[in-house]
């Protein structure tokens, strides 16, 4: 049984019963479970009961054909994110336009291999996957593809650094300049740093986990000097972030809760926690994110942008900043 399977659900589609056995049989054997129908209206009672991780649709089916289906399972409310890989003896462009049109994710010709099945079949559910898991607003990994890459590297006996990312005075900017604003702010900040990624290479890893806090998982010799390169660029960066009249007075004000006003400096500072795994010193993520909290905490106290490096040693905590 193939590894690459986690025992997804495909529901097939296809009538003519030599087909479906060979389907049912390959994809079985590489560990999916199955479920089968033969006309259109089937199918979209089926999806709409079991919803399944993928359909596999053949378009000339009896009631409804895959066009028709495709179409109202993208519309229904719940099967619209249910990934859909057209299955057809049609060879014609314009009908696999047509298939995509209406919202298909791959497209398979008849006759078809195993082997091309099996591996259309893993690449939609992988692709699916990650844009589950991907942040709606900037598209980067969140907490669940953070965790799994770290995991990875602990398993494999790296040494590597968990950079946490916050933005300073986030808050305040939301306020004074609206969540839409803000979000352009957040936009940024993830451009900025997966630029700054690329420049380092493949050791440099970027997700999102939700609003103003990002993590850079590094193998990085030096992390500390790819945190100040993030804020370098940042700051830089961040100034098309404030209107001219801002600018001009050197600071934007925000009103707190309590009515009381405040200044702040027309700049975006951010504060980096960065922990490192030497020594094997910590046996999951989760420990290591939990010192970087720590360490950001202490970070947030101290003004301006600032890279805080775990320091730990076997009597205590020595944050470097």
């Amino acid at each position: 049984m193939s590894t690459n399977a986690n025992g997804e659900l495909i529901l097939v589609v296809e009538d003519d019963d030599s087909v479906l056995e060979i389907i049912k049989f390959s994809l079985e054997l590489a560990g999916y479970r199955v479920m089968a129908v033969n006309d259109g209206a089937s199918a979209l009672e089926k999806a709409t009961d079991v919803t399944p991780d993928l359909i596999l649709l053949d378009l000339m089916i009896p009631v409804y054909d895959g066009y028709e289906v495709c179409r109202r399972l993208k519309d229904g409310f719940l099967t619209s994110q249910i990934p859909i890989v057209i299955l057809t003896a049609k060879r014609d462009m314009k009908d696999k336009v047509t298939g995509m049109e209406a919202g298909a994710d791959d497209y398979i010709t008849k006759p078809f291999n195993r082997t091309e099945l099996l591996a259309r079949v893993r690449m939609v559910l992988l692709r699916t996957a990650q844009h589950r898991e991907s942040n709606p607003l900037t598209g980067l990994p969140g907490s669940v593809t953070i965790e799994r890459r770290a995991s990875e590297f602990l398993a494999e006996g790296k040494i590597f650094a968990v950079m946490v990312i916050d933005v300073d005075n986030f808050k305040a900017y939301n306020d004074n300049y609206g969540y839409s604003q803000g979000d352009v702010a957040i936009q940024l900040l993830a451009e900025v740093l997966t630029d700054v990624a690329a420049e380092y290479g493949e050791g440099v890893f970027v997700g999102h986990i939700g609003g103003d806090d990002f993590v850079v998982l590094t193998t990085a010799e030096q992390p500390k000097e790819l945190g100040e390169k993030i804020i370098e660029v940042f700051e830089t960066k961040s100034e098309m972030l404030f209107n001219a009249e801002d600018l001009a007075r050197g600071y934007f004000i925000s009103k707190a809760r309590t009515g009381e006003e405040k200044r702040y400096p027309c700049v975006f500072t951010v504060t980096i926690a960065v922990v490192v795994n030497t020594d094997a010193r910590y046996s999951n993520y989760l420990q290591m994110v939990d010192v970087a909290t720590e360490l950001k905490k202490y970070g947030k106290t101290v003004e301006g942008s600032k890279v805080v490096v775990d320091r730990r040693e076997r009597n205590g905590l020595n944050a470097d900043g």
